[in-house]
């Protein structure tokens, strides 16, 4: 479907673009906003991508889909944008506390839930943020998470360890969770 319309833009039909612009839209917002964790700054990003692609246009190949091409420029430029700010070092992480932590959120209601997962997000680095929103969120798989953000498997893995690491590591010291007792 997304073919017919790149055809219609290239042959002078800009109109046409539209209709990529409302398909991709929501999913592209999330993909800039789980690397810059700021609305604004991701609107931009959005923006910003949808015009580059629009005037690229012409050099996709179709080797991809436009959904992967798109997603390669929002993850491009959204990473330029982080990479002065960078957060500090991971914590420590204990893996037989995931549970524990999972048993406090399902006491808590959704909505508490979505602030505190969302707050704790925002403290990952844009690459461990990007991977879990693609894996976890998006169901992406390992290879559809290559083609869009050009990494090799084992960084995408590698991220995801540590990005679910870090994740849980920084839920338990929300809940307060003594660090020495999972030690």
């Amino acid at each position: 479907m997304d073919s017919i319309y790149i055809k219609k833009v290239l042959e002078g039909d800009t109109q046409s673009f539209q209709f990529l612009v409302g398909k991709y839209k929501e999913e592209g917002f999330s993909v800039a906003f789980s690397i810059v964790k700021n609305q604004y700054q991701a609107e931009e990003i959005l923006q910003e991508s949808f015009i580059k692609a629009f005037e690229k246009l012409d050099q996709f190949k179709g080797k991809s889909s436009f959904k992967t091409w798109f997603f390669r420029i929002i993850i491009n430029e959204s990473l330029q944008k982080t990479r002065k700010d960078l957060p500090e070092s991971p914590l420590e992480y204990a893996e037989d506390k995931e549970q524990d932590v999972n048993s406090i959120l399902e006491n808590i209601n959704l909505e508490e839930q979505r602030v505190i997962i969302s707050e704790v997000f925002e403290t990952l680095t844009p690459n461990e943020s990007l991977a879990l929103d693609l894996y976890h969120l998006k169901e992406y798989s390992i290879k559809e998470i290559e083609d869009v953000t050009d990494w090799k498997a084992s960084k995408i893995k590698m991220l995801l360890s540590r990005g679910r690491k870090n994740f849980y590591g920084k839920l338990l010291s929300v809940f307060k969770i003594d660090k020495k007792s999972i030690l």
